[in-house]
């Protein structure tokens, strides 16, 4: 998820309701597949998939309430858990005014409108939504929406910083982009504007608050990390090194603090900066990442190519024997031919990711009736949407 500015994204198009989102996808037209084309699997094929995942899924950790990874599946009290659910970025932006990081969309109200299928959310836990105007520390927007999950038996996956400057408290997008530098030592020094704390200590705060609680089921470190040496600018030769050095840090003090739940990177997984080819392979392998992430916003079937593509990064993922999530996918149904077009080509995404071992995905993005609903001529998805009745469909 990247916006261009930091703005009242209560009303932005074209993704109104949410961070802008690529006009189109990110890939060669070429690769584009029509959807007159897409193969359409039949639930026979998931019901087969979810019967391979509980074969290969251990009964390790099977009287505790947390979520689990195990030999690259993920399981919950050892049973398989293959997830579907919604990104509800801004749902602990309540201490501000619009603009401090969009209008919230309440995850209580939400999860009364979303049905069996959304299983998972992810959510924004960046240190300003816990901060003040005035530049005090205020978990009350955390702690209800962690309540709010709980009640409706969501887990949560939540971010604990993001690349871009949004929600982040910066003057531009320049000015809050996560360089190499910032990646280096900066994490480690730096407070982002008004807020009390370096983002290394905000995560060992964050951290050690909710680490008790099973209805998070993973920390994310940064949402879509890349080190260039700015936005838009190229990357250093060491970009790569940079990036894994950072995780170690940061990871090993998550792990030190809290060795139950699972943690991942939050990479978008397609060819960024320290991320490319063989690079996100090594990322992932550091040992405190439990969970690999991918985002989606192709309108193929199976996005990407050979090297930076879905079908290769599922593979590698096997490989290492790390679960594979898609923690963004997004279809604009003006693109596609309408609501009930994008809620065929998301079902057919969702059958061929699971076929290839992907574990979960979390569709972009939930936007209230209040706030629109579901949008035409952006990723936002509301009550009533055609593919909330797909991804029902989809529930084990």
């Amino acid at each position: 998820m990247h916006q261009s500015s930091e703005v009242d994204v209560s009303h932005c198009s074209p993704a109104s309701g949410g961070p802008d989102k690529p006009a189109g996808p990110p890939f060669p037209a070429g690769r584009r597949s029509p959807l007159a084309g897409v193969a359409r699997v039949g639930r026979l094929l998931l019901t087969t998939v979810l019967m391979a995942v509980g074969l290969a899924g251990s009964a390790s950790g099977a009287d505790t309430p947390f979520v689990r990874s195990s030999s690259g599946r993920l399981v919950l009290q050892g049973v398989p858990f293959l997830f579907t659910g919604m990104n509800l970025w801004n749902a602990n932006a309540n201490l501000g005014p619009p603009q401090y990081c969009g209008s919230p969309a309440g995850l209580s109200a939400a999860g009364d409108e979303f049905g069996p299928g959304v299983r998972a959310v992810r959510l924004w836990f960046f240190q300003r939504l816990a901060t003040t105007p005035e530049g005090m520390r205020d978990w009350s927007a955390f702690d209800a929406t962690v309540h709010a999950a709980a009640a409706h038996n969501l887990r949560i996956i939540a971010v604990l910083g993001n690349q871009w400057a949004d929600c982040e408290g910066y003057a531009s997008a320049a000015d809050g982009y996560r360089t190499r530098d910032w990646y280096r030592d900066g994490y480690r020094r730096n407070r982002p504007p008004g807020q009390p704390d370096t983002y290394r200590d905000w995560v060992r705060a964050v951290v050690e608050r909710y680490r008790d609680d099973p209805t998070i089921m993973m920390w994310q470190l940064v949402n879509e990390p890349e080190d260039a040496d700015s936005l838009g600018g190229s990357c250093s030769p060491d970009a790569a090194e940079v990036l894994r050095a950072f995780t170690r840090d940061v990871g090993r003090q998550v792990k030190d603090l809290d060795a139950r739940h699972l943690l991942g990177m939050g990479t978008t997984g397609s060819g960024q900066c320290g991320t490319s080819g063989g690079d996100y392979v090594q990322l992932n392998a550091d040992p405190s990442i439990d969970v690999a992430d991918y985002h989606d916003y192709a309108l193929d079937v199976l996005p990407g190519d050979q090297w930076n593509g879905l079908a290769t990064r599922a593979h590698e993922m096997v490989q290492l024997g790390k679960p594979l999530i898609i923690g963004e996918m997004g279809v604009v149904p003006d693109q596609v031919g309408g609501f009930q077009q994008r809620a065929s080509l998301i079902t057919s995404k969702l059958h061929a990711d699971y076929e290839l071992g992907v574990q979960g995905a979390l569709l972009w993005a939930w936007r209230p009736a209040s706030a629109g609903g579901s949008s035409s001529a952006g990723y936002d998805i509301g009550p009533g949407d055609p593919v909330l009745d797909r991804l029902a469909a989809l529930a084990p």
